[in-house]
């Protein structure tokens, strides 16, 4: 029973060591809307392009840290790691992944809708 107890201690100090870790990738701030493309002057419509192109490269980062940060928590927790505890660590840190890449799009539409409605209004 005491083997148990620690081996299931061990888990939890190691998920605990893993967590922490986890503060390390922050995921990057969202740029602010873009203008409306058919106000907009051309310096803004640059800015929000340059904001969306900086924001997609901090998404970038962000998931490789992530990427990273999990195979670190894997490794923390070693030999004890089941199968679940993997498969749990991985699904978690696919989310972060793939809501980042769902926010990077969503920014990069955004600005698109705009520089298409600026496009109009210059013809």
């Amino acid at each position: 029973m005491k083997t148990v107890q620690r081996s299931c201690l061990a888990t939890i100090l190691s998920l605990g060591m893993a967590a922490a870790a986890l503060a390390e990738c922050e995921l990057p701030k969202q740029p602010s809307p873009p203008p409306s493309g058919a106000k907009a002057t051309q310096e803004e419509m640059v800015a929000a392009m340059r904001a969306s192109r900086q924001f997609d490269t901090d998404i970038k980062a962000y998931q490789a840290c992530i990427d990273t940060e999990t195979e670190n928590m894997i490794a923390a927790l070693g030999d004890k790691a089941s199968e679940d505890d993997i498969k749990r660590i991985k699904i978690k840190q696919d989310t972060k992944v793939r809501e980042a890449g769902e926010a990077s799009v969503k920014a990069a539409d955004a600005v698109n809708k705009e520089i298409r409605a600026f496009k109009a209004k210059a013809k």
